[in-house]
């Protein structure tokens, strides 16, 4: 990989390009935007570059650096994620990123700490990282990813240089599909269910996802009985009650988008257009933005580790056909 493979964030990259050719890299940067849209793939790339040993404004990938970074062997180049069942970041891992920071580079010129979905960051570990943050050591840089501010402490906002990531477009998407092994009615579909996320629409591919959906949809949709749909759903709960939920929440947005317009291309399921303008015929409006807001309501509870089959079957009842 190197910068000119991330699709669609032309402003970030320049950016990044141009405080590399300045030589004006230090500090803390927040890379700011949604999931799959190439954060952490740029966050890596500007890493590689930083210490890449021909000092272009994009990374060789045949240097020994680029090459321990490329296989995540790099001493000096740190990657942390959100752990455990609560998927955080606690002040542990922060205390040793702080500790790490106080030590020298070991072979290269810089150290890197990257430190994705930094909004599940605890606020405990946000306060801790706040000190490095302001003085961050010379020859340390601090790369933060996040999908939205809300999680974050003004004071962790306000220290970090921001560059925002934006949602691709469908044609980006589906061209970038097009130009793998991914068949062109699937690439496609895909695009338009990925929401601008170009990471969701591989998801979709490697995960056989279109199958969980005509599962979910079929059995969960199509049925009366809301014990029927809590015991389908809680099937998935092992892996895939994040797919299973994310499939119904796609299916029910078409279902309402249809009652608003015959454009096609604004549905996620266009392949199921037909399907989809027949049933939304026969729910109100006002019945499907309660369905909506049901469903996204139990993604939220699931996130906070609410027990599953309870979320679920609360909201198989409210699903459940008048």
């Amino acid at each position: 990989m190197s910068f000119k493979n991330i699709i669609g964030q032309a402003i970030a990259v320049r950016s990044l390009k141009n405080l590399i050719a300045q030589d004006q890299v230090r500090g803390s940067y927040l890379f700011l935007g949604p999931d799959g849209v190439g954060k952490r793939t740029t966050s890596i790339e500007f890493a590689k570059v930083i210490n890449c040993e021909r000092g272009t404004e994009d990374p060789c990938n045949t240097c020994v650096s680029c090459v321990k970074v490329n296989s995540a062997n790099h001493p000096d180049v740190f990657t942390i994620y959100p752990e455990g069942a609560s998927y955080s970041i606690k002040i542990e891992k922060i205390r040793d990123i702080i500790y790490q920071a106080s030590l020298k580079p070991y072979e290269a010129g810089k150290r890197v700490f990257i430190i994705n979905d930094t909004e599940e960051m605890t606020e405990e570990a946000q306060n801790a990282l706040l000190k490095l943050l302001e003085e961050p050591p010379r020859n340390h840089i601090l790369i933060l990813t996040a999908s939205n501010t809300a999680g974050l402490l003004p004071t962790v906002l306000s220290r970090c240089k921001v560059l925002k990531f934006y949602s691709l477009g469908q044609d980006q998407i589906q061209e970038f599909l097009q130009g793998g092994d991914i068949e062109e009615e699937e690439a496609i579909l895909f695009s338009h269910m990925a929401l601008g996320s170009l990471g969701r629409a591989i998801d979709f591919k490697e995960k056989g996802i279109i199958a969980l959906r005509e599962q979910v949809v079929n059995d969960f949709f199509f049925r009366k009985s809301a014990l029927f749909r809590e015991k389908v759903l809680t099937e998935h709960i092992d892996g895939e009650i994040a797919e299973s939920l994310y499939m119904l929440l796609c299916w029910y947005r078409d279902l309402l988008v249809s009652k608003f317009t015959d454009a096609q291309r604004n549905l996620l399921n266009i392949d199921k257009a037909s399907e989809i303008a027949s049933y939304a015929g026969r729910f109100s409006k006002e019945k499907l933005e309660k369905d909506l807001l049901n469903i996204m309501k139990t993604i939220a509870y699931l996130r906070r580790n609410m027990n599953p089959k309870i979320a679920l079957f609360n909201m198989a009842v409210q699903l459940k056909r008048a």
